[in-house]
């Protein structure tokens, strides 16, 4: 951690380390560039930032010239998400909605080849997608799904799940059933296809990846299967960092502390929270306070 850096920085830092591809990492050193200290003993930092960039920038210009794709090969880190479907159950555009990824989209079968990766950022929780090949294709790989946090069944019809659940045998990760192109449904069609998810008592939800319809439940009923906490600091006198600090499990005031950097706790002399962890706003709280998500964290004393 550089000397003085504020949580921006290290919020940036953060999204460095979790970066999945190439261009992931130019954009957030570009933002721990803008966010580093101005002061003079912090220009080694900043030199040494922008030097990284300038490499990455060729590095990205290079792989343009040769016809190389910058993105790494699939790796799970953090929370993972993986989308399993049949062909033209419109996967590819979902992706394309739910994260940066832009996959080709084209009505004939098994347009996707190799698996495409995107990254779901959605009220400052980011995880890794996984779109796999369609269910049937010769480029179909179960493996990734079966070590996966999450999976999205993606299909037309209630009754295309007989066709994925043999597959997903040693799958371990939640499972959200995606009722896809809601938009080809008229009302009453689509009034007995919710009774029908309510009656069967389904983990589902029904979207249209083509008009953006019921994306953003979508994004909420995710968020929910993550159970993440996301942890909001603020400095003193500061307004609070729009990016939150995200913990897997309920977290303590120390782990938050020790999460910016390892020994941080014991600088402490006051901590403030503000939220639903909280009886009251500012309550000042010791370091074995379990915190709750959206709380809001103050350090003094640092």
């Amino acid at each position: 951690m550089p000397i003085n850096a504020d949580y921006e920085y290290i919020n940036a830092e953060r999204a460095f380390f979790q970066a999945q591809t190439l261009d992931e990492k130019i954009r957030a050193l570009e933002e721990m560039i803008s966010k580093a200290p101005s002061h003079k003993g912090a220009e080694n930092l900043r030199a040494g930032l922008k030097a990284r960039l300038k490499k990455f920038q060729e590095k990205k210009e290079k792989a343009k010239s040769t016809g190389k794709t910058t993105k790494k090969a699939i790796k799970k880190e953090g929370f993972q998400i993986v989308l399993l479907g049949l062909t033209n159950g419109g996967k590819s555009q979902l992706i394309s909605r739910l994260t940066n990824a832009r996959p080709r989209v084209d009505s004939y079968p098994f347009t996707s080849k190799v698996p495409e990766i995107g990254t779901f950022d959605y009220e400052g929780v980011r995880a890794q997608m996984v779109d796999l090949p369609s269910i049937g294709s010769e480029a179909f790989d179960i493996g990734i799904a079966n070590t996966a946090d999450c999976m999205l069944l993606v299909v037309e019809q209630i009754e295309d799940l007989e066709k994925i659940n043999p597959v997903l045998s040693r799958t371990q990760g939640k499972k959200i059933i995606v009722i896809n192109k809601a938009d080809l449904l008229e009302a009453n069609a689509l009034r007995k296809l919710e009774e029908k998810i309510k009656s069967k008592k389904l983990n589902a939800i029904i979207i249209s990846a083509q008009t953006g319809f019921n994306i953003d439940q979508l994004k909420e009923k995710i968020l929910s299967e993550m159970k993440v906490n996301r942890i909001y600091l603020k400095e003193p006198g500061k307004v609070v960092s729009k990016i939150p600090m995200v913990m897997r499990t309920s977290p303590t005031v120390k782990e938050v502390a020790e999460k910016i950097y390892k020994g941080f706790s014991t600088k402490i002399k006051e901590t403030r929270v503000t939220g639903p962890s909280s009886k009251f706003p500012n309550q000042k709280v010791g370091l074995s306070h379990v915190l709750k998500d959206r709380d809001i964290v103050e350090f003094h004393g640092i």
